[in-house]
């Protein structure tokens, strides 16, 4: 019933045709035609994709303000070329919808918040990243081919973060190891947990990064299996391999429940592919049966074999007795009551505002930037309405992306692609049920581009704003 709501002409909204009239008055403007016949602007569609490209490439390597930069300079490209350029306008989707809803009650959360100013400073982030999802949305729209591009860039720099953290793990980063608790440990269960280049430096925040770019390598790696391109197959197998490597490195527990995650997902994209191409598992070729039973094997082992790891892994369940569990457990505890306190509209948006807060509900001695849950940070800062809207954009972009892959359409292509979107959110909120990495530009950006890249290519109903000479023909 919610998406058909979605779906109807309720939501071809009053804001909407305010937005795309002030559009086409902007564009009619003298400045505009001065601008628009600029040798800048004529060559602006290079500078905005530039943009995007550097905005995906300084993840790994600059800080949140550095990437933040280019984030703005994506944003403001596009707003001045859907100002000048005449015939630009917004289209409105049903996750469209929801996300402007999602924002929408962020407003209402910052407006109810005691501490305004340290919320708005939270806010301008949620506007920055609403912004920088509309823009690429529209962007992409209008250039999907770009789409291959931006995917092969972050399989790319998920590759270097990979053999960086491999490396790091052999060299052994003791001397920035201190997010274990080895105090019942022996010397031979002390993990080296690799962190990569991204800032700041954590181990968890590269699982986050990691994570997610798996859905990207498993892309490329179905679409040369099933074009037989084997060879090419092989070389992104590998890399799916080396990123699997590296998030077992990092000794994130989160990343960890991620990946059984990962698992299930490709389990789930074998069987319909084995089912429909071959009829059952056992008409597969004998090599590919062996190599299937012997990686399985091969990563049994290699964990078995490593002491370090399988005691990390068993850690998940200690809950009291690891100092790190007890410590989230106390922060899930204490971000319940403030939730409790402000069930509607929640305390108000940021870390900023979270730690002022928090402060008057911590247990003694158990400081936190946020809540270590996605669904529970979301649920103190922007109480049930604003979580009910984040869950809103889920299922919608799950049920379009369900609907598309289910349908008659030919393109396996297409197909592939949204497929590996879905799963790059699945793992994302997977890891964010233990985790608020997910809060990080670097991971932030890859869920919003998942999630633009769903709604134009899986989105059967849009509801798009109505051209001016169809509004003068009904006139």
């Amino acid at each position: 019933m919610f998406t058909k709501f979605l779906c109807s002409n309720n939501v071809e909204s009053f804001i909407l045709e305010l937005k795309n009239r002030f559009f086409e008055f902007a564009q009619g403007t003298k400045t505009a035609d001065a601008v628009s016949r600029s040798l800048f602007f004529l060559h602006i569609d290079k500078f905005i994709f530039a943009a995007l490209l550097l905005t995906f490439a300084s993840a790994p390597f600059l800080s949140t303000s550095g990437i933040g930069f280019f984030v703005l300079l994506f944003i403001a490209l596009v707003a001045l070329k859907l100002l000048v350029k005449k015939g630009e306008k917004f289209t409105m989707t049903p996750i469209d919808a929801a996300v402007a809803l999602f924002f929408a009650l962020s407003i209402l959360s910052l407006m109810g918040s005691t501490l305004f100013w340290a919320s708005f400073h939270g806010f301008l982030k949620v506007m920055v990243y609403i912004a920088f999802y509309f823009c690429l949305t529209h962007y992409l729209r209008e250039n999907k081919s770009k789409i291959w591009t931006v995917l092969a860039l972050v399989a790319v720099l998920i590759s270097f973060e990979s053999v960086v953290g491999i490396l790091q793990n052999f060299g052994g980063v003791l001397e920035i190891a201190g997010w274990q608790d080895t105090s019942n440990l022996e010397v031979n269960e002390i993990i080296s947990r690799a962190y990569g280049t991204l800032k700041p430096f954590n181990p968890n925040l590269l699982a986050g990064y990691i994570l997610p770019g798996l859905a990207v390598l498993f892309y490329f790696f179905t679409l040369n299996l099933v074009s037989k391109q084997k060879k090419r197959a092989l070389t992104f197998a590998a890399l799916i391999f080396l990123s699997l490597l590296t998030l077992i490195y990092t000794g994130c527990r989160g990343a960890y429940i991620g990946i059984i995650a990962f698992f299930a997902c490709c389990a789930g994209w074998a069987i319909h592919y084995i089912t429909t191409r071959y009829g059952s598992f056992s008409n597969l070729k004998k090599r590919w049966k062996n190599t299937i039973i012997v990686a399985s094997t091969g990563f049994l082992v290699f964990l078995f074999a490593n002491p370090a790891i399988l005691k990390r892994i068993f850690s998940i369940f200690a809950f009291r007795e690891d100092s790190s569990i007890s410590f989230r457990m106390n922060v899930y505890k204490s971000s319940w009551a403030m939730f409790l306190d402000n069930p509607i509209f929640g305390i108000g948006l940021g870390n900023q505002n979270f730690r002022e807060i928090y402060g008057l509900y911590m247990l003694t001695g158990f400081d936190a930037l946020g809540a270590y849950s996605v669904p529970l940070e979301i649920a103190v800062e922007m109480g049930l309405l604003g979580l009910a809207s984040f869950f809103a954009i889920l299922f919608i972009a799950f049920y379009r992306a369900v609907l598309f892959l289910r349908s008659d359409v030919p393109q396996t292509q297409e197909k592939l692609l949204i497929f590996s979107m879905l799963m790059l959110i699945a793992l994302l909120m997977t890891h964010g049920l233990i985790d608020t990495i997910f809060y990080r530009p670097q991971v932030q950006m890859l869920f919003w581009f998942a999630l633009a890249v769903i709604n134009i290519n899986a989105q059967p109903c849009p509801i798009s704003q109505p051209s001016s000479r169809s509004r003068q023909k009904k006139q």
